[in-house]
């Protein structure tokens, strides 16, 4: 097992997570669709490329779409279909639907790279023709032979960037319509969805009064792995790179971060390791977790992944309280609503919509200030809503 931070990881570089990849898959094979919520640097990603690597090995297509970067409804259907790629007989079909864009190129799949296919097939799309366009390819992986499981991930990040475009709230609205529409048909055919995302669908939804429209999709949230799973994890680590320890140490870092959110432990043991190494030592003694965690987590470093977060929660949720995931203010920055259904408009003043805190749990004067400069576990309490 081989230390890694800022990516994700399948395979020997995995650890643990066998509960919920047996819950995962068995929801898979049963054809519900789903949407993964946790919150950033948890593994949402490491976990679903890695039940995709082992439901490839029992005969599924794995497909796998960021759409993080993407800014409208056309250049979703292309993350999609680049995906397909590496699927020649999917692939062919859907060149073939592209008239006289692709179809010349659909006997030559295998010649053309993933890249240079996508931007084929997005010059092909527009705002008329990519819902017919994005119904054909799902049509197409429900054809194949192989049952075919589809991740799109980031989907919230790509709405709120939509949600910033002119007429935005309707467009999320007919996006959202339009995808539980595709997955809905009543064929049992179809592949299977995952959604996921790290400030997570409801919120969002239920600001704009559309929560009917993500319905269909069946929640799990994945959360860090407990104090006996981080043990193991440094300690298998440790293994790996040839290092001692005194008794403690493992949990002692653990206490430190007071979670375990994978990517703070894996980053943390990547900053023991190094200590040592500058100091021209095989053996982790407990003052070096005091020192490395006061040096490197609470330094510059560790603080930006936290401030990254926090920007994430603020584009998403508006002004928020990321130790809580809550709102400061009484309203969102922009009254996003969709005009059919202003009745359902969210008042904000009451928590976020279909939270599992209700304003008695929370207020402000009971929820502790954040900053970037003055707190004193900023790993601890940006998690502190689990």
């Amino acid at each position: 097992m081989k230390s890694s931070t800022g990516h994700w990881v399948v395979g020997d570089d995995f650890f643990d997570r066998e509960g919920e990849l047996k819950v995962l898959e068995s929801r898979v094979r049963d054809g519900n669709h789903l949407v993964m919520t946790g919150q950033r640097r948890m593994g949402k990603t490491s976990i679903l490329r890695e039940l995709g690597r082992r439901l490839k090995r029992k005969g599924w297509v794995f497909l796998f779409a960021d759409v993080e970067a993407d800014r409208d409804e056309e250049d979703v259907i292309t993350s999609l279909a680049k995906a397909c790629h590496p699927v020649t007989p999917i692939t062919s079909r859907l060149m073939r639907g592209m008239r006289r864009r692709l179809w010349t190129l659909a006997g030559k799949v295998d010649k053309i790279s993933a890249h240079q296919f996508a931007v084929r097939f997005r010059a092909g799309l527009d705002s008329g023709n990519w819902r017919r366009h994005g119904e054909d390819l799902i049509a197409h992986c429900a054809g194949h032979d192989q049952p075919v499981l589809i991740v799109i991930d980031e989907v919230p990040i790509f709405l709120v960037r939509l949600l910033d475009q002119e007429d935005g709230a309707r467009r999320v609205d007919e996006f959202l319509s339009w995808l539980r529409a595709v997955f809905q048909t009543g064929d049992d055919r179809l592949p299977t969805l995952i959604v996921s995302g790290s400030i997570g669908l409801a919120p969002l939804v239920e600001r704009l009064g559309i929560s009917d429209r993500v319905n269909y999709l069946d929640s799990i949230r994945l959360g860090p792995w407990s104090l006996e799973v981080s043990v193991r994890c440094l300690e298998a680590l440790m293994k790996n790179y040839d290092l001692s320890a005194d008794d403690g140490v493992a949990r002692a870092v653990y206490e430190h971060l007071g979670t375990g959110v994978p990517q703070y432990v894996q980053s943390f043991f990547a900053r023991l390791r190094d200590h040592v190494r500058m100091h021209d030592r095989a053996r982790i003694v407990l003052d070096d977790v005091a020192e490395v965690y006061r040096t490197g987590l609470l330094g510059p470093s560790g603080q930006n992944d936290l401030a990254h977060y926090e920007a994430r929660l603020r584009d998403g949720l508006g002004d928020v309280d990321p130790a809580m995931g809550l709102p400061w203010k009484s309203s969102p920055k922009r009254p996003y609503r969709v005009p059919s259904r202003p009745k359902q408009a969210v008042n904000w003043s009451r928590g976020i919509p279909g939270s599992c805190r209700t304003p008695r749990d929370w207020s402000p004067k009971r929820s502790p200030s954040w900053s970037m400069t003055s707190i004193s576990n900023p790993i601890r309490t940006a998690t502190a809503s689990g």
